[in-house]
């Protein structure tokens, strides 16, 4: 999926949780970071596209980093305002996981292993993704508003 999708639908559901302030702000960053990392093992490659095909969506795009980064800090070890970083960056990058999860590339079941998962509802930069982004987007604002879903209709 594009950065745009990534980034709006991180921030969506950062806010929608109830993260603060800074961990909506790192969730923002870490919705990108699966490609960043990607993209720096490829600037080092003399064929940096080749390279770049070769290791995008293995082990940066594995869901379990993530999830232990996020899991971590729920434990209140780092204090509140490196709890709200770590976490929200392992959350933006978590929700990046799973929208890529929803490509027909999918993503790695293990972190060096073959397998993958995909849903394949759409494919990158499709109707399908900018479907999905909108929905979500819609979801996430309901969920934060839920008296959008209660209306009274007046029977006379």
């Amino acid at each position: 999926m594009k950065w745009i999708t990534h980034q709006s639908a991180a921030l969506m559901a950062a806010f929608s949780v109830g993260l603060p302030l800074a961990g909506i702000a790192a969730a923002w960053a870490g919705s990108v970071m699966p490609d960043v990392l990607d993209q720096r093992a490829a600037n080092r490659a003399f064929f940096r596209q080749k390279k770049f095909n070769q290791v995008h969506r293995k082990a940066s795009h594995w869901f379990g980093w993530w999830l232990a980064l996020w899991a971590w800090s729920l434990t209140g070890q780092l204090g509140p305002l490196p709890d709200a970083l770590v976490g929200g960056f392992g959350f933006g990058a978590l929700t990046h996981v799973l929208l890529d999860m929803c490509t027909t590339h999918g993503v790695p079941l293990l972190p060096f292993g073959n397998t993958r998962f995909s849903l394949k509802i759409c494919s990158t930069g499709s109707f399908g993704e900018y479907a999905i982004l909108i929905m979500s987007v819609l979801v996430f604002w309901v969920a934060k508003k839920p008296e959008l879903l209660h209306f009274h209709v007046p029977l006379y």
